[in-house]
């Protein structure tokens, strides 16, 4: 509070806005504890006036209080999803930075999810751990629950298993993955984007998952409410990948719309579908889009049940190790794929024409990289960008790498990631045009980070050229 008292001389924050933010986080009984701070923070103003210069080149202003607009910390906007997006269960375990998630979407659910004789219409159970956790979501969205876990890196690396058993065995669930640094507990309260490609293959095998990537807090709401929908829909895990600079610092952004569509809860049968039906094979692929039928357990039909199965099975959900059956499995969920690649949100793109240069990134990179590209813009380098907003790539992402002579991958992590699953999916003469930008220090990326190679190459005119590798020649031996 100290500190706080200083930062308020040096940028010019008035007294009684401290005493104001103060007041609010120490209400009622707290007020003790409010006055203690207040003079904390006054004792530093103090000091700061006495020591510190008065000459600084920025101030700090009050908003427009007529604006129409609110301020608000990704996670929070990501609990406002939790609420409007159905979630009935919510299982966590603490870890920074993604802890305020869950708190701030039990504090929502408690407000605004119990019913006038005080029944409550979901549950939040805090793990004993990840894997508790997500054990936990699986088993609820099995039962027919709207369920959701957050967590961040390390716990992500638990849920492994799991979430390759929900793949297979088609549960829906959703995982909120608030990135942190790693490798390891790496730096806990630092940013990067390290997990999308973990997070798209997780799993052991052939698996690949959907993971949806917001760029603000705005989408940070309305994503989590997409991703609901969509785990039920394609009945697999959905994976939403923010990190901590969105998720824990404050954004101002416009207020957020109220759902207009439906709760969409994919192919499930009731009792009377299966009187119509009169058959009910869990795992047949009727529409041949990949996604099956199921049933809630507790369908009061001979039909409904079923056996859920993480093991090998048939269509009819029997356990089976026949080559075949495995092969049709793996290729109806490849299929599934492919299905979810037109519904999951696709990219935001600014194609400039005539522009040989490309621009791609994500997440919260996307306020970096418009103001890097409006510093290209102005310096003679004309180019196009592209927000991928989810994976798998959606088919414009791809078209849009293909147009441009130079594309720049831009992504907080060390081994550029998403530029690699990129490179995967293009055409070879594509994938050679394309060049990796990596920021990896866990401070948000900024403009000038961005800049710096990308004018250096351009100014140059160099493109990236594959390596040329001599070929070796064994000497002969003296034998």
């Amino acid at each position: 509070m100290v500190y706080v008292g200083v930062v308020a001389h040096v940028c010019g924050i008035p007294t009684e806005a401290i005493e104001a933010g103060i007041h609010r986080e120490f209400p009622g009984r707290k007020a003790k504890a409010a006055e203690i701070n207040i003079a904390a923070a006054a004792a530093g103003r103090e000091w700061a006036e006495a020591n510190l210069s008065h000459e600084y080149p920025y101030r700090v202003e009050p908003i427009d209080a007529t604006r129409d607009q609110i301020l608000i910390e990704g996670n929070k906007a990501a609990a406002l999803g939790v609420l409007f997006g159905g979630t009935s269960v919510l299982t966590w375990y603490p870890i920074t930075p993604s802890s305020s998630l869950a708190e701030y979407s039990e504090d929502f659910l408690k407000k605004h999810r119990v019913e006038p004789d005080g029944k409550r219409t979901f549950a939040v159970v805090q793990a004993e751990d990840e894997l508790a956790a997500i054990g936990m979501a699986i088993g609820a969205g099995w039962a027919g629950a709207r369920s959701l876990t957050a967590t961040s890196g390390p716990g992500i690396s638990l849920m492994t298993e799991f979430v390759g058993m929900a793949y297979f065995a088609e549960i829906p669930v959703v995982i909120i993955d608030v990135q942190r640094m790693g490798p390891s507990t790496g730096l806990p309260t630092r940013t990067s984007q390290g997990d999308v490609a973990k997070l798209h293959l997780l799993g052991h095998g052939d698996c690949r998952q959907i993971v949806l990537i917001p760029g603000s807090v705005g989408e940070c709401y309305s994503m989590t409410v997409e991703a609901l929908d969509l785990a039920q829909e394609f009945q697999t895990p959905v994976f939403v990948a923010t990190d901590l600079d969105l998720g824990m610092n404050l954004w101002l952004t416009d207020p957020f719309p109220y759902p207009e569509t439906p709760i969409r809860r994919g192919k499930v049968l009731n009792a009377a579908d299966l009187e119509r039906l009169g058959k009910f094979e869990r795992y047949r692929d009727v529409d041949n889009d990949g996604v099956c039928y199921r049933t809630i357990p507790g369908t009061e039909h001979p039909l409904a049940a079923y056996f859920t199965r993480g093991t090998g099975h048939n269509e009819k959900s029997g356990y089976s190790e026949r080559p075949d059956d495995w092969k049709k499995n793996l290729d109806r969920l490849a299929l599934k794929l492919e299905t979810a690649r037109g519904r999951i949100p696709k990219p935001v793109i600014d194609l400039q024409p005539g522009a040989s240069v490309g621009l791609i990134a994500f997440g919260s990179t996307h306020w970096a990289l418009v103001e890097a590209r409006d510093i290209l813009r102005d310096r003679g380098v004309e180019t196009s960008y592209c927000r991928i907003r989810s994976l798998p790539f959606a088919d414009e992402v791809l078209a849009f790498a293909a147009k441009h002579e130079r594309v720049y991958v831009i992504e907080q992590n060390r081994d550029g990631q998403v530029y690699h699953l990129l490179r995967a999916e293009v055409p070879g003469k594509v994938a050679d045009r394309m060049i990796s930008v990596t920021h990896y220090d866990g401070t948000p990326a900024s403009a000038d980070v961005i800049l710096a190679p990308i004018l250096a190459r351009e100014h140059a005119g160099t493109v990236r050229q594959a390596p040329q590798v001599e070929p070796i020649v064994e000497e002969p031996s003296a034998e």
